[in-house]
């Protein structure tokens, strides 16, 4: 047992092996959603009804080595032709993807590791190509938010017949018209489907969305795959020990951005918050020990923490910190994760007078008392991780730089709890953290 939250069921360790396909229909339940005012209506907490979003997976293995629990999931789904994605590092510097290679046999028909930082769309048609030449049936990404994000968009391409930028630019999604909810722009059954294995902790395995780059404007394009979240999804802790340090702490602070987001959104969904809220607590408590590469128990909790805050991440919609790291990272060349630390404290300054209940609830959880936003700048500070926008080597002429394209974006600035709606209130939330 991990232990009860404010008085409701406790929440279940999960099992190794969990299968999701009896308990997840192919729907969702939309209850009384309000679709008639714009902006400033998005920024009231909606309280007539709330609706879920099932993700779309079937199977979980936890605590399992990808060596054993890939070649499970491709016999239980019956893929013959595997088309392995990955990062450089875990191509070149480990064997770790030759491992896998070799527990796959024959089944594995081809490897590529050309992602890139924030996943180039020309790196994304080229491995579309590659992977459509091959007739593989079934996609193993093995990495972090790049190299799924890559593969979720590469499904896209491969359903739609789209192999160039112009054409697959047009299938970018759209948001509904009360701007609460991300919406494909096809809806296709997928032609082929992706298993993840995550080595970070930003949570990129639990949705359809990718964002990868457009290399002609440096921006991010935006993409929702029907069925594009992982049909099946491998936790290795023993590979995420792997991972560098520091990256896997900025994406574990990404992973727990996502999960305040939730708690803070202005639609909340009561199973959506309270996953979030365990998973933040699972973050606070477990990042620190992560410096202990022997603390097992740490790895699984932290991949625990993606966990429960994937599964409810797609009910509710986001903030600001979510969405401002999509313009702050490829503007400026940052680290989406080291953006996100200090966007996700920005944020907590900026609603430390209106989301009182949601950060006394998670206080509450975590023990600790005074403003949420210094428990967090404590985290940060503990982890040796950027507090301020001059830590991310920003200059005043570079935030300025982020004004219009912040406003510009269909979600930066709606859906925040405190209102976020001018140039000025986007200065006034980066200003909270200039230095």
């Amino acid at each position: 047992m991990i232990g009860s939250m404010n008085g409701l069921t406790d929440l279940l360790l999960p099992s190794v092996r969990t299968d999701l396909a009896a308990t997840q229909p192919e729907m969702e339940r939309r209850l009384c959603l309000k679709n008639d005012e714009k902006l400033s209506e998005t920024t009231k907490v909606q309280t007539d009804g709330t609706r879920y979003r099932f993700s779309g997976h079937d199977r979980i293995l936890h605590r399992t080595s990808l060596d054993v629990g890939v070649p499970e999931l491709l016999d239980w789904f019956g893929y013959k032709r595997a088309f392995i994605v990955c990062s450089r590092t875990l191509n070149e510097r480990t064997d770790t993807i030759r491992g896998l290679a070799a527990s796959l046999g024959e089944r594995c028909v081809g490897i590529t590791d050309a992602v890139g930082e924030h996943s180039p769309l020309s790196n994304v048609l080229s491995g579309a190509r590659e992977v459509d030449a091959c007739k593989a049936d079934v996609i193993v990404s093995v990495g972090g938010g790049s190299v799924m994000d890559m593969c979720k968009v590469i499904q896209l391409c491969i359903t739609e017949r789209v192999f160039d930028r112009d054409a697959l630019l047009k299938l970018q999604m759209r948001m509904s018209a009360d701007g609460t909810e991300m919406l494909a722009a096809s809806f296709h059954t997928p032609s082929i489907r992706q298993i993840a294995v995550p080595t970070t902790l930003s949570t990129s395995e639990w949705t359809p969305a990718g964002t990868p780059i457009d290399d002609q404007t440096q921006l991010k394009a935006r993409f929702l795959v029907t069925d594009g979240a992982p049909r099946g999804i491998v936790y290795d802790p023993e590979l995420l020990a792997r991972t560098p340090l520091s990256l896997l702490l900025a994406t574990g602070i990404r992973g727990l951005d996502h999960a305040i987001n939730t708690v803070c959104s202005t639609q909340p969904h009561p199973f959506a918050s309270l996953l979030a809220e365990k998973a933040i607590q699972l973050y606070v408590e477990n990042l620190p020990r992560l410096r202990n590469s022997e603390d097992s128990e740490a790895f699984s909790n932290c991949q625990l923490a993606t966990w429960y805050t994937g599964m409810g991440q797609m009910s509710v919609p986001h903030g600001f910190s979510h969405w401002m790291v999509h313009i702050v990272g490829p503007l400026a060349s940052v680290p989406h994760s080291e953006a996100a630390c200090v966007l996700m404290l920005a944020q907590a300054r900026w609603l430390e007078n209106r989301a009182v209940s949601q950060h006394k609830n998670v206080r509450s959880l975590l023990g600790r008392n005074g403003p949420f936003s210094e428990v967090l700048f404590t985290l940060l500070t503990e982890l040796d991780m950027p507090r301020s926008l001059r830590d991310l080597g920003l200059s005043v002429e570079q935030v300025e730089s982020f004004i219009q394209p912040a406003l510009d974006h269909p979600q930066v600035t709606r859906n925040n709890l405190r209102p976020i709606t001018t140039a000025a209130d986007v200065r006034a939330v980066l200003r909270l953290v200039q230095s």
